[in-house]
Formats: structure tokens, C-alpha cells, sequence
């Protein structure tokens, strides 16, 4: 059956027609800051040009973006994977390469989700264009695209959700085209409702699952090259680098019916003593917080949100529930940040008792978890750089 978005309405479109990714939509890093998935035997190193390999080795930058030949004013992203210079700048690992997403930025429950992609070939090479739920939690998951290049006529399609028992379930599906994927772009989509996935190659279904209970939350966008990986394998002698994976678009498309759409507001202050609030639409979307110098106040409120306190001593502010999954983008452990937190969302009367609830995530940030299910994520912070003077219980 041949794709029809009558009815539907565009919520979401990257052409890539700046000179460089535009990082005010697109985030280069898992929301917790991995830049590789050990957990999926991956080889790879997320790099942007904040890390110390590209600023290094400027030749390395996986992200660029050229005329699109075929069409006057669009681009072409081109995310390319390359053996690391140097393991020791790469966390061991013996390639860069990149990956974007929308955590924070776009999010949406239902609708119409497609790329089209050029993907590369080459044993160890995996391509792959999905959502995740913008809360944080695994699963769900939705595969869009997900390519092993020693077999470019293949591609995989499939989701990812907890099942009645509680335990992991999953539907992964090989697409069989009889063409070589890596000789030209496509479109690759999904059509979600809250009955059935639908995935689509080129516009026409190729295959069809009824939506997972309890799948019918917001879920991001991500798209990234990976190299190696248990499912993969590694590269060997015959795969050729650098490898691209060439992006034209990525849109969305929302349900008239249904839409849900979740657009992070960014709320800024200057250089004094701010107060900053996630208060926008009663503070229950995901905000971005930014606030520059001075010693200033954060309080996200509800929602998932990033705060970011830059220069001074800043006071992250958590007094009002439900919390959401908040990320600290520069918490400064000697330069007087402070997180003020009421006894009711921390869970407990004390320094020691709070300390118990933090855990090292596999990125290596510590992550505070809060009595009502949200957390805190220190970005960049380990568990045994935080201490009493960092948190403040009222």
C-alpha cells in the first residue's frame, strides 16, 4: 500500500541547508552524554568538535554539509565514520563518527516519521535512523532504518517495548529489496498510531505491526553511523574508510487528530543575577535553561529538562513536583554550584541519605535519583566529585 499523508501536517523538517549542522536542533551526544553504546559492542566514538579529537584533528569533524545537486537550495549532511588518530582521545575506542537527535529539541507521540538516506556498505558498518521516548526510559524504542553493510540490499525495521510480564519484547524485521541501498538515497518512514507501525521504503509499506501497549508517549529523533557492534561485527580488510551516510532530509508529520507535539522553549538570562523558570505553558514541557554569568537561580520545573547555570555560582532550584528527567549540563563542584532540593522530591532529610541515591551511569555521569521517579544528571560529573557542600535539603 502506498504511503497517504492526507490529513497529516508537517511538525518537524531539517533540510541541512546551513554551512555546518545546526546544534541549535540537533544534539551530538546520547541525553546522558555517551558517545558509544558498550552495551551494543559498538567501536565508535560520537565525536563534534567540542572533543579534544577534532580539535586535534579538524580533518576528523564527522559532520558535513554540501549542495544538494539534484535540488537547488537544499543540502546534504554527510556523517562520516573514520578510523581514531589516537584511542586515548576516542575513550579507547578505534573510530569516530557521529550521531544527532532531537532529545530536548522535538519530540511528538503518533504520526509520520521518514529520512532519506544514502546509507554506506562495508562489513561493520551500521546505519541506523530511530526514535526513543523523550523521558528517558528503555524501551520503547521504533527503527526506522537500521542497515548492516556487508549486505546493503537489507535493511531492518522494527520496534522495542516492555511486554505484560515486564520483560523485554521486540519485533525486528528484514527487509528484502533486491537492490543494492548504498547506490542512491531513499526514503525510509514509519507511520505510528496508537492501532499500528507501519514502515515504508520509497512510499510503499513493507511492513505492518500493532503498536505494543503502552507505547503512546513523546519519542525523539536520532540518526548516527555506528562502526562494529555485536550484531554487526567489526570492520575487517575490505571495509573502506572514510564511510558516509548521506542524510537529504529528516521530517515529521503529526496526526490532525492527535497531535503531540513537544518543542523545547529555550529560556535565557544575562549577565546578572538571574531567575530563570521553566515556566512556559505551565512548566510542563521539556525547557532548555541558559544562564550565562551571574549567580543565578534554575528551576525547571516539570518536564525533562537541560540547565545550563555557565559562570558564577548557581543554584539549581527543585521545590516542586512531578520532577522530570533533568540533565546539568556544567555543574561546577569548586566554583560554588549548589542544588536546593526540598526533603519531599530528595527523599530524605540528609546529605548521607541523598548521597546513596546517586549512582555513576555507564557515561560516567552521575545520576541522583528522586523519590517521585524523575533524576538529576550531572553531566560530566562523577559520584565521588560531588559532596555535602554541592546539595542543600529544605
Amino acid at each position: 500500500m502506498a504511503l497517504d499523508l492526507d490529513g497529516y501536517t508537517l511538525t518537524f523538517s531539517d533540510e541541512f541547508t546551513g554551512t555546518y549542522l545546526d546544534t541549535s536542533i540537533w544534539g551530538t551526544k546520547y541525553w546522558w552524554g555517551g558517545r558509544s553504546l558498550a552495551s551494543n559492542g559498538e567501536m565508535q566514538y560520537f565525536a563534534d568538535r567540542s572533543t579534544a579529537v577534532i580539535q586535534r584533528n579538524p580533518h576528523l569533524d564527522p559532520f558535513s554539509i554540501s549542495a544538494d545537486p539534484l535540488e537547488a537550495g537544499d543540502g546534504i549532511l554527510t556523517i562520516t565514520a573514520q578510523p581514531s588518530p589516537d584511542k586515548s582521545l576516542t575513550d579507547g575506542l578505534p573510530y569516530v563518527s557521529g550521531l544527532i537527535n532531537t532529545y530536548g529539541t522535538f519530540s511528538q507521540t503518533y504520526g509520520y516519521f521518514e529520512i532519506s538516506a544514502q546509507v554506506p556498505s562495508g562489513q561493520g558498518l551500521w546505519p541506523a535512523f530511530w526514535l526513543l521516548p523523550q523521558s528517558g526510559n528503555w524501551p520503547p524504542e521504533i527503527d526506522v532504518l537500521e542497515m548492516l553493510g556487508h549486505d546493503p540490499s537489507t535493511y531492518y525495521v522494527g520496534s522495542h517495548w516492555t511486554d505484560a510480564t515486564g520483560s523485554h519484547a521486540f519485533d525486528t524485521q528484514g527487509v528484502s529489496t533486491g537492490i543494492d541501498l548504498s547506490l542512491g538515497f531513499h526514503s525510509y518512514g514509519t507511520l505510528w498510531t496508537a492501532d499500528s507501525i507501519t514502515y515504508y521504503l520509497d512510499g510503499m509499506e513493507v511492513y505492518s505491526m500493532a503498536t505494543p501497549a503502552g507505547m503512546d508517549e513523546p519519542m525523539y529523533l536520532l540518526a548516527g553511523l555506528a562502526v562494529g557492534g555485536n550484531w554487526p561485527g567489526a570492520p575487517d580488510a575490505t571495509t573502506q574508510f572514510p564511510a558516509e551516510f548521506q542524510i537529504d532530509y529528516i521530517r515529521a508529520w503529526a496526526l490532525n487528530e492527535t497531535p503531540e507535539v513537544v518543542v523545547t522553549p529555550t529560556i535565557s538570562g544575562g549577565s546578572g543575577a538571574d531567575i530563570l523558570k521553566g515556566d512556559i505553558h505551565a512548566g510542563i514541557v521539556d525547557d532548555t535553561i541558559y544562564a550565562y554569568d551571574g549567580n543565578d537561580t534554575l528551576e525547571g520545573l516539570k518536564g525533562n529538562d537541560t540547565l545550563i547555570g555557565g559562570s558564577g555560582a548557581d543554584t539549581f532550584l527543585y521545590r516542586t513536583g512531578p520532577s522530570g528527567y533533568d540533565v546539568i549540563l556544567d555543574f561546577d563542584t569548586l566554583g560554588g554550584d549548589v542544588v536546593r532540593i526540598t526533603k519531599a522530591i530528595a527523599g530524605q532529610k540528609n546529605f548521607s541519605g541523598l548521597y546513596k541515591q546517586i549512582k555513576d551511569s555507564a557515561a560516567g555521569d552521575a545520576v541522583l535519583k528522586l523519590a517521585d521517579g524523575g533524576s538529576i544528571t550531572f553531566d560530566g560529573v562523577r559520584k565521588a566529585q560531588l559532596g555535602y557542600d554541592d546539595f542543600f535539603i529544605m
